[in-house]
């Protein structure tokens, strides 16, 4: 402390003069920076305020739906339609695809065993009430094994 004050006193009037307002412009250049940050950052908050009330509003209207939501009874899922059960997993059938195409008509094809297509069709038929509408069999190489495309309907 004692040599910073035997500078000061080292150096002339004009020296200390100039020294002085130079120390004042750097003072007051930095309170200015920190002044127009701040000014900067109010401006930035108080332009989002009405972004960040209006999401709260929406935060809220969406907590009551969800208590709404949360009071209402449970819904029973709707029961599989007969013909999405015949083609799940499909049909118990290997090898088939199995589309639904509407409420009354199915489309099988596929690479199939002759004998699991025969025991299929007359379960669809005894469960489902499904008839053989279009066919088109052709035999493969491998022995009882035949590329099917068939679409069945129901009345």
């Amino acid at each position: 402390m004692n040599a910073a004050r035997a500078w000061w006193s080292g150096r002339s009037l004009r020296e200390r003069r100039v020294i002085a307002a130079a120390v004042g412009a750097l003072v007051f250049a930095l309170a200015l920076a920190a002044w127009l940050d701040a000014e900067r950052s109010r401006a930035r908050l108080a332009a989002e305020l009405p972004r960040l009330r209006a999401s709260i509003v929406a935060l809220e209207r969406d907590a009551a739906e969800v208590q709404r939501l949360r009071a209402m009874p449970a819904l029973q899922p709707a029961a599989a339609s007969p013909l999405v059960t015949l083609a799940t997993n499909g049909g118990g059938l290997p090898g088939a695809q199995i589309a639904v195409l509407d409420e009354r008509r199915v489309k099988v094809t596929g690479e199939i065993a002759f004998g699991a297509l025969l025991e299929f069709l007359r379960n669809a038929q005894l469960t489902h009430g499904m008839r053989v509408e279009s066919a088109r069999l052709e035999a493969m190489p491998a022995p009882g094994r035949v590329r099917a495309d068939l679409l069945l309907s129901r009345s």
